[in-house]
């Protein structure tokens, strides 16, 4: 089992380039803030999926020198999508490299929690100055769904844990990060492992 939220960024990289104004002007989307409690107009781009009947959205707000980001799917053309109160944001400049997590505009920093609204929680983390040690997933009903462990205050993977409806571990990724690749090896419930993948790191040469 891949995460959801690292698949939905990867596919909203891939395929951007198809999706930026495509389809907006038949949509009636309202994107509720969490954090200012009203409704804005922000940035937002539609990734389209043939065959699925659903679709992906990235939205992007701007706090100070940093923009957030939110991923979400889209079932109908009229949908509320509520932006949270714990995002990852990098710095607005261009090609910037500086990255955090802010809980609306405080840097993320020792255990910060996050709710849907029914009152559940949505995200339960631990932080130091804006890097994230470890992040608790949840479903809307409040029952676990994954548990992410951090290498070394990076965006890198140490573990991830996932469980079922039942809040019982159903299998567990953990990930060796080095130069140029990452090996993630996934186990069963029990500890026996399903399956064995090395992902490629791309470099980009400087001209």
């Amino acid at each position: 089992m891949k995460s959801v939220q690292t698949s939905i960024f990867l596919l909203i990289i891939s395929f951007s380039c198809f999706s930026q104004n495509s389809g907006k002007k038949s949509l009636n989307l309202v994107f509720y803030d969490n954090c200012s409690n009203k409704i804005i107009e922000p940035e937002f781009e539609i990734l389209y999926i043939s065959g699925v009947n659903y679709d992906y959205i990235t939205v992007y707000k701007e706090i100070d020198d940093w923009t957030i980001q939110h991923s979400a799917t889209v079932k109908t053309k009229n949908d509320t999508i509520r932006i949270p109160k714990i995002l990852f944001a990098g710095g607005n400049e261009l090609h910037s490299k500086r990255w955090t997590y802010l809980n609306c505009d405080k840097i993320c920093d020792g255990n910060e929690t996050d709710f849907y609204e029914n009152g559940n929680k949505r995200t339960d983390g631990t932080y130091s100055n804006g890097k994230p040690i470890e992040i608790k997933e949840y479903r809307k009903n409040g029952t676990l769904r994954a548990q992410y462990f951090y290498e070394n205050l990076t965006l890198n993977y140490e573990r991830v844990d996932y469980y079922d409806e039942n809040e019982d571990l159903e299998e567990y990724q953990t990930y060796e990060n080095k130069k140029r690749k990452t090996i993630i090896k996934t186990f069963d419930k029990n500890g026996k492992l399903t399956d064995k993948e090395t992902e490629k790191i791309y470099i980009e040469r400087k001209k």
